[in-house]
C-alpha cells in the first residue's frame, strides 16, 4: 500500500489511463476543421452535424473516467487524479469547441 507504483503492483495495462487525453485534441481538431467563420454574414449559423460529432467524444471521456477508476484497484488515487485532470483538459477543449462550431466567441 505504501508504494503503488512498485513493479509487483504496477500493471502494463494501467498505462492507457493516459489514453483519454487523446480526445482533447480529438475536439480541437473537429473545432478547428469545421469552425463557422465570422465573416459570413452578420449572425452565422452553426455546423450542427459538427456539434453533435463532438458531444460523443465528451461522454467517451466520461465512460473512461468511470471505467478506469473503477479498474485500477491498487493506484486508484493516481487514476482519480489523471482522469480529473484530463476531465478539465476535455472541458476546456468543448468550451473552446462549441465557440468555434458555433460562431459565438466570448
Amino acid at each position: 500500500m505504501q508504494r503503488p507504483f512498485s513493479r509487483d503492483r504496477w500493471k502494463s495495462e494501467y498505462w492507457l489511463v493516459f489514453a483519454g487525453y487523446l480526445l482533447t485534441p480529438a475536439t480541437l481538431a473537429i473545432a478547428v476543421i469545421v469552425a463557422v467563420h465570422p465573416e459570413t454574414g452578420p449572425r452565422p449559423m452553426p455546423n450542427t452535424s459538427a456539434v453533435w460529432a463532438s458531444h460523443p467524444l465528451f461522454v467517451a471521456s466520461l465512460f473512461l473516467d468511470a471505467y478506469w477508476v473503477y479498474r485500477m484497484k491498487g493506484p486508484r488515487r493516481f487514476a482519480v487524479a489523471v482522469r480529473l485532470i484530463a476531465l478539465g483538459t476535455m472541458l476546456g477543449a468543448g468550451f473552446i469547441s462549441g465557440m468555434a462550431l458555433s460562431g459565438d466567441w466570448l
